[in-house]
């Protein structure tokens, strides 16, 4: 039975404008896309987009502008399931946006822009209704909101995820303390460590925190798990399924929505993972940046023909 209780996604809120290319340019020129989509995007957008296909209760927490911007994000995430009445439109700011580029090997070019007007304060977030929620996910966009939902969380002993992706050092240290889950890119935790491997990496940084899991993930490689136990904890590997990649936008941010649904049903952190990278990597057969994130049912289908369940005759 799914629980159904509220996953709460707090952090970047986008209108992504998404080209699809023959190849990058790498000089000033005009390029005639062959596909072009818009959709309400960003991080914590696109994991809670990724949790209400699979059938999850979630709710977006976030801040965009009162403008015509602002309005189609509503529209599209509404059409996906996913609750926006606690989202703030602050008055006179525009709605963050992004431009992008995806080439013929599923690569991206990223030009985001955030209005430096929308308010960061966190004072208006319904700090009380954490006590209810199943878990809470957030990411590294708006630090302000990320602190103060991450302490509440903690308070009423909720569990807590982190998207830890690229950020001032200072600030990444200090959010990845206040986690139970935290999970980097690994651009973002290699900027933690000296110069070793992401293995030893991994390990140095979670042997540090009080997090239960600490983990990586590493395009398609797949993903390296450290959960805490005996011995300093333990380092699994969860490679991911080989594709063919069409589109690799919003690929770490479906994982992330995968395993917070995977964290509030009571999956095992070994099938957490192996969903997630299973539904990353299908969002990346798909051109549209979040639009390829699966449903449950196609992913249960993906999962057990990747892991078979063991013949017991």
């Amino acid at each position: 039975m799914v629980n159904d209780k509220p996953i709460i996604c707090l952090g970047c809120a986008f209108w992504d404008t998404i080209f699809k290319i023959d190849r990058i340019p790498q000089h000033g020129t005009k390029i005639l896309p062959d596909k072009a989509v818009q959709a309400a995007s960003g991080m914590a957008t696109a994991a809670a987009v990724a949790i209400a296909r699979l059938g999850g209760n979630v709710e977006l927490w976030a801040r965009i502008g009162d403008d015509p911007t602002g309005d189609s994000f509503l529209q599209d995430l509404s059409r996906e399931s996913v609750r926006t009445d606690r989202i703030r439109r602050i008055r006179g700011a525009r709605t963050a946006f992004s431009t992008i580029l995806v080439d013929d090997t599923g690569e991206r070019l990223v030009v985001p822009y955030t209005d430096p007007s929308l308010d960061s304060d966190p004072g208006w977030l319904p700090l009380h209704d954490i006590a209810q929620a199943g878990a809470v996910l957030v990411d590294m966009r708006w630090p302000e909101g990320a602190r103060a939902v991450l302490q509440a969380a903690r308070y009423h002993g909720i569990p807590t995820i982190l998207d830890a992706d690229i950020a001032p050092p200072e600030m990444l240290r200090e959010m990845i303390a206040l986690a139970d889950h935290v999970l980097f890119s690994e651009p973002a935790l290699l900027s933690l460590t000296g110069d070793v491997s992401t293995r030893q990496a991994l390990r140095e940084i979670a042997i540090s925190l009080q997090a239960k899991v600490v983990g990586v993930t590493l395009g398609p490689a797949g993903a390296l798990v450290w959960r805490r136990g005996a011995s300093g904890g333990i380092v699994d590997e969860f490679p991911s399924i080989s594709i063919a990649a069409i589109d690799t936008l919003n690929a770490g941010d479906v994982w992330h929505g995968v395993y917070a649904y995977g964290l509030v049903n009571d999956w095992d952190l070994g099938q957490t993972v192996r969903m997630a990278n299973i539904a990353a990597a299908m969002k990346c057969e798909h051109f549209g940046g979040r639009l390829g994130s699966p449903r449950l049912a196609d992913l249960l289908e993906r999962f057990h023909r990747h892991h078979p369940e063991p013949d017991d005759r």
